[in-house]
């Protein structure tokens, strides 16, 4: 039996890095008999990521350089709380080979008070162009799609093709 911990990595709709730590019970063929999920938590200081994994420190450096926070203070969204007001805001999770799940929240509200919320899931992919999407996601995929990340991806793409079902 074997005790695998894997860090599971988000970016919020405020535009913070969030982690959890993902424990996974597995058999001695590697078949996965139990996961445990912790707490998330996010950096107390972003100017210090000391302890902190290579992909987390990645997706910091994204989401806080100062253009991205520029553009996204820009494309952030504000209610005023008169009248009907559409809101739309993007969080996302980023996959172990480097996708990520862009999830859009449309939220509807009357006088302030929000009466309607819906969500669209989008994907980016290793290798995609990112151009069309919010600024924060667009921002953490142009850092983390290394020519390694999506070259290991296509591969794992095309091995899984091939494989018999």
């Amino acid at each position: 039996m074997n005790k695998i911990q894997k860090f599971h990595h988000s970016v919020t709709e405020n535009g913070k890095l969030q982690l959890r730590i993902i424990t996974e019970y597995q058999d001695d063929a590697g078949n996965v008999l139990d996961k445990k999920y912790g707490d998330p938590y996010t950096p107390a200081d972003t100017k210090d990521m000391t302890g902190w994994d290579d992909r987390s420190k990645d997706i910091v450096s994204a989401i806080t350089n100062p253009t991205t926070l520029t553009e996204f203070e820009a494309e952030c969204p504000h209610t005023h709380g008169v009248g009907l007001e559409e809101c739309i805001t993007h969080d996302r999770v980023i996959e172990e080979d480097g996708k990520i799940a862009v999830r859009r929240i449309t939220r509807i509200f009357d006088e302030g008070k929000e009466v309607s919320k819906e969500y669209h899931r989008s994907w980016i992919m290793p290798g995609d162009n990112p151009a069309s999407k919010d600024v924060i996601s667009k921002a953490v995929a142009e850092k983390i799609h290394t020519a390694s990340v999506i070259s290991a991806y296509e591969t794992k793409q095309a091995t899984l093709t091939l494989e018999p079902k």
